[in-house]
């Protein structure tokens, strides 16, 4: 989620007279769900599954934009009470778990039910241009935001629980599940007002839904996912430091420990596998760069305005692109997708542009042509911008180079998918800063697997970059430079507080939390939010094969021998 969803219900339902009306309904239709000031330990729903109906699955809560720092500090403090006493009291706990990238919602979202990176399931963000059919989606826009399920290319655990009850509540990614709860008419209305608290408890209320269903079918659910945006919409407005980003956290903790409360009451929690995790860190921002103003400015680049998709034809998507050599998409605030046409040269004069079907080689992006006829590496130029931290592209398949103002780097996954990773300094002394933080025998060029690699750079700035930033350029939606914003920086023109989608530890990083049947009481440094659908497909006996994740229930000995993303 972001905040331009609620923006955009804001400017439709602006001004309306039926707004009141409409919330009157949706406060109705609400069913009195629980006040914030409830029971500590209870929300009023009756989780006593169906008669003769075995209990087991998995039950995860996807939080929107949780500061693993912050999460960390208030959990030192006493000030979780729920996340410690049904999660890190008694199972395991991942203090520094990472998400995928882009570190943006619905990639993220995506990655944790299939099991794939988002270079592997080709969902790039919240929105992406798609150069083969000249398709620019939007997720924020109410009018493709149900075009998710169908864009993306991997099963979900859903689709891999034939026959099992599943429940999706209010997570977007929702593909196979038995009943998927969105409930926009009574969520539109606290959006436009910022209620998100509200939501958030609505949400959970809607889990009476959940048991409705469950004794339809006489069937416990196998799998259920929970969605909760609370600290994302604090974060971006307030700042992930600020006292209302840390209330948020707090107040989504009592929720939670609310509804675990039913759970344990219904005497089903110590037979379910329960887990917490985030699609994305929260980064405070102060400065802002309007990237794609620049780039269709100074830099030169005739930048496509308009985003076009399946309501015009072909044809006229054909039309309008042709006129362009540049597309840029984004989201997050710190993640920016730039697209290129291949120039076409004779004796070293642009003659014209290839088709956006042809992508541009390594050498024309670090020559492409500008307006007025000049050449610019274009990846100097960005490197060169005070917001920027970083820009990725790729040298060939498996093979990419990160930039920074430091110099320059190259990994290479020489097998592909799964394989051992290298590392080559091509300028630069340590441009990010792995030198004497990272094996000194990688930063020389010898070839380690991804869990090595997340392993080993963990404590970094940028920690699982190599596995990551290789997989991402897989996909063909893909840009063809990846860029990232600078610590305190976000890509819009805007003034909000905090943002995401960078490759910075506060982008990146996010809480992991599992309890319940089979999981080991301790704590690892590392994981990735990605092992999550192997490991919730382990309590109910399925195969987890096809997953770029490993299963964190299984011993280490044995996760060892399987191979990595």
């Amino acid at each position: 989620m972001t905040n331009r969803i609620a923006a955009r219900l804001s400017g439709r339902w602006k001004g309306h007279w039926e707004l009141a009306g409409m919330l009157l309904a949706s406060l109705l239709a609400a069913g009195c769900a629980p006040s914030v000031n409830g029971p500590a330990d209870s929300f009023g729903i009756d989780f006593t599954p169906p008669p003769n109906a075995p209990v087991k699955g998995a039950v995860l809560f996807f939080i929107d934009g949780v500061n693993a720092s912050v999460f960390q500090e208030l959990l030192d403090a006493n000030e979780l009470p729920a996340f410690k006493r049904y999660f890190v009291d008694r199972g395991l706990y991942v203090t520094r778990a990472i998400g995928s990238t882009p570190s943006v919602t619905l990639a993220n979202e995506v990655s944790v039910v299939t099991g794939r990176l988002p270079g592997h399931h080709n969902i790039t963000g919240v929105t992406w241009f798609d150069r083969n059919q000249l398709i620019y989606r939007d997720y924020r826009t109410i009018a493709q935001k149900d075009y998710l399920d169908r864009d993306y290319q991997a099963p979900t655990l859903y689709e891999r629980l034939v026959g099992q009850t599943t429940y999706s509540d209010f997570y977007q990614a929702h593909r196979g599940a038995t009943k998927w709860v969105e409930d926009w008419a009574s969520a539109g209305p606290p959006f436009f007002f910022g209620w998100y608290e509200y939501i958030d408890r609505l949400t959970l209320w809607r889990l009476k839904g959940l048991m409705d269903l469950s004794r339809q079918r006489g069937q416990f659910p196998a799998f259920i996912v929970v969605y909760q945006l609370l600290p994302d919409f604090r974060g971006y407005r307030y700042g992930p430091g600020s006292p209302q980003y840390r209330q948020a956290l707090r107040t989504t903790d009592r929720q939670l420990g609310r509804v675990l409360g039913d759970m344990e009451r219904a005497g089903i929690l110590d037979k379910l596998v329960i887990a917490v995790t985030s699609d994305h860190g929260m980064t405070p921002v102060s400065r802002h760069f309007d990237l794609e103003r620049y780039l269709g400015g100074s830099a030169g680049l005739d930048v496509a305005s308009r985003h076009l998709w399946e309501n015009q034809s072909f044809e006229s998507r054909q039309r309008y692109y042709g006129k362009f050599s540049t597309v840029v998409y984004g989201t997050g605030y710190r993640y920016v997708a730039i697209c290129l046409r291949r120039p076409l040269r004779r004796e070293g004069r642009l003659t014209g542009w290839a088709a956006w079907t042809i992508r541009p080689s390594a050498q024309d992006i670090r020559d492409f042509p500008i307006r007025g006829g000049q050449a610019k590496d274009l990846i100097q130029a960005l490197v060169s911008q005070p917001a920027v931290d970083l820009a990725a592209y790729a040298v060939a398949p498996n093979r990419i180079r990160v930039c920074s103002d430091k110099g320059e780097v190259e990994f290479f996954q020489k097998g592909g998918r799964g394989q051992d990773i290298s590392y080559r300094l091509i300028t630069g002394a340590d441009p990010l800063g792995y030198l004497g933080a990272v094996p000194a025998e990688l930063t020389s060029g010898q070839p380690a697997s991804p869990a090595r690699w997340l392993e080993a750079t963990a404590q970094t700035d940028y920690p699982d970059l190599p596995t990551q930033m290789v997989a991402y350029f897989r996909a063909p939606r893909a840009g063809d430079i990846a860029v990232f914003a600078r610590s305190g920086w976000d890509f819009e023109a805007g003034v909000l507080a905090g943002g995401h989608g960078g490759q910075l530890t506060s982008d990146v990083q996010v809480p992991l939390l599992l309890a319940g049947p089979g999981v080991p009481y301790e704590r690892r440094t590392t994981a990735r939010s990605v092992d999550l659908p192997a490991t919730l497909l382990f309590p109910v006996g399925l195969p987890a094969g096809g997953l770029d994740g490993v299963n964190l229930l299984e011993t280490p000995k044995s996760a060892a021998a399987k191979k990595e993303p």
